[in-house]
């Protein structure tokens, strides 16, 4: 193989890695309406058993904008979510069953935090909003 071949096919191989890559982008999909792409992503994620990757791209496509910043809608909903769920005060109570209870809203909290991949200054704005919903 020539110096060239070798080249073009490092080009051709780092094009389709882009295109790939730009499928799984939440608004690639959502944003424009490509209903084959999203097929081809998720038929490519179930088949491949990458569940976790396929929850945290759906989470992702439905509270941040671009892959990065959170919706204002969304913003208002996990301010709700976080007092629903305990997020700031404890979730202890007397009753084990009413704990219980509180401790799984709790993990609600910290699995959507999780696949948002919020970090601490997202959560304290969000402990700072002022939801007058």
């Amino acid at each position: 193989m020539t110096p060239g071949e070798a080249n073009y096919r490092r080009w051709r191989a780092l094009n389709i890695s882009r295109a790939f890559k730009s499928l799984l982008r939440p608004t690639t999909i959502a944003g424009t309406g490509r209903a084959i792409g999203a097929a081809l992503v998720l038929l490519v994620m179930r088949a491949t058993h990458w569940r976790g990757s396929w929850r945290r791209w759906m989470y992702r496509a439905t509270f941040t904008a671009d892959g990065q910043t959170l919706r204002v809608a969304a913003n208002h909903v996990l301010a709700d979510l976080r007092d629903f769920t305990f997020a700031r005060t404890s979730a202890f109570d007397r009753d084990p069953i009413i704990m219980a209870r509180r401790q799984g809203r709790r993990d609600v909290w910290l699995r959507i935090a999780n696949y948002l991949e919020l970090d601490e200054t997202a959560v304290q704005k969000l402990m700072e909003i002022d939801d007058g919903v």
